[in-house]
């Protein structure tokens, strides 16, 4: 799973599960809680954050979609 969010708000996110791959760019259209939707009006895609960003040591991390993801520069 990528998941990268520019300053600007605008997403790209791509993941892949068995032979199946989801790829969604677009800006983020509104926040629910720590949950977020990308896309356009009528036709978007809800990420659920079920744990915000967060430090581990020197490394930030957040869970999305039930996966630990980490930040790299």
């Amino acid at each position: 799973m990528y998941l990268s969010i520019a300053p600007d708000g605008r997403v790209e996110y791509r993941r892949h599960q068995g032979s199946t791959e989801t790829t969604i760019t677009g800006p983020i259209q509104e926040f629910k809680g720590n949950d977020f939707s990308v896309g356009i009006p009528f036709l978007t895609a809800t990420f659920v954050v079920s744990k915000p960003p967060y430090k581990e040591g020197d490394t930030w991390k957040m869970v999305v979609d039930g996966v630990e993801l980490t930040k790299v520069q």
